[in-house]
């Protein structure tokens, strides 16, 4: 991603998106792990030293489209687990780089029994 700032242009790796997206999501009660993009299964679940199979990240002109894969905790509410996922993501990615997040989409893959 690319802006405009009063003293020049910044550029903004996606890999930069896809730490904060991890970082957001990580404080999300009830995930329990997470992917990017839409996978065949759940169990290609992340490390942590490895953020950019977390995230998918699409550029949009000056927009982001975020896409994760989820796994929630058994006994959770589904769509109260999302929509803090969507809010602390695009809440997190606006406020540290000025990006306007689009949409961030989320895929429940799974749910887990511990």
């Amino acid at each position: 991603m690319e802006l405009q700032g009063q003293q020049g242009k910044i550029k903004i790796a996606s890999d930069v998106i896809m730490v904060i997206t991890k970082k957001a999501v990580e404080e999300v009660e009830g995930i329990v792990s997470f992917t990017g993009g839409i996978s065949k299964g759940a169990s290609a679940h992340i490390g942590k030293d490895n953020p950019r199979k977390a995230v998918n990240v699409a550029n949009e002109k000056k927009n982001v489209i975020i896409n994760l894969s989820v796994v929630i905790k058994y006994g959770d509410i589904i769509p109260e687990v999302v929509k803090e996922v969507q809010e602390k993501v695009k809440t997190a990615i606006e406020a540290m780089t000025e990006i306007h997040v689009e949409t961030v989409n989320i895929f429940v893959q799974d749910v887990k029994i511990n």
